[in-house]
């Protein structure tokens, strides 16, 4: 078993050292990428922990007044409080929050639209409700008129009438009838 060392630098302050222990022989290319995935997995661990949590300190200047800061304070008279927090990556919160402000917007445009588009279809649907309301009601009239007509007549070519004879009565009836179940179902 062979052990390999790797030495790197997160920040002025924090150095990092990693062993690697190596089971068996691995030609160099398979060495390279253990040692780079090895030594780059270390460095996003060690950079992600200390970028996401650091200390609070605590000290008095020389007027009395009391300071708090993630920083210690030059003459080391600074308190370390048992507190952590996260630093925030203000330009990922930026983006997070432009992108939210963005999808809010598109939402908003989007809600306006179906709106309208419902308005403009609710509208339609109106339009064609009164359209088959009144050719109901004239479809209706009409089957009145044939069923209570002793006579019927049609306009003839010269604006005389021209009277229609029992079948043909019946074959305009039936076309009312039919009128109604298109318009009035």
């Amino acid at each position: 078993m062979a052990y390999l060392r790797l030495f790197g630098a997160l920040g002025p302050n924090v150095r990092v050292s990693i062993e690697v222990a190596v089971m068996k022989r691995l030609p160099a290319s398979g060495l390279l990428v253990l040692l780079l995935s090895g030594a780059f997995g270390a460095a996003v661990l060690m950079h992600s922990a200390l970028a996401q949590e650091a200390s609070v300190y605590r000290w008095v200047d020389a007027q009395g007044i009391v300071h708090f800061s993630d920083q210690p304070a030059a003459d080391s008279s600074a308190e370390e409080l048992p507190i952590r927090y996260r630093k925030s990556d203000r330009g990922a919160l930026q983006a997070r929050l432009k992108a939210k402000s963005e999808l809010d917007a598109a939402g908003e445009l989007r809600e306006g639209q179906e709106a309208d588009a419902n308005a403009a279809a609710e509208a339609d649907r109106q339009k064609v409700l009164a359209e088959r309301d009144t050719n109901c009601k004239a479809a209706r009239d009409r089957v009145a008129k044939y069923t209570n007509a002793l006579r019927l007549y049609k306009p003839g070519p010269n604006g005389e009438r021209v009277y229609l004879n029992n079948e043909e009565l019946d074959v305009e009836r039936a076309d009312a009838n039919r009128a109604v179940e298109q318009w009035c179902n």
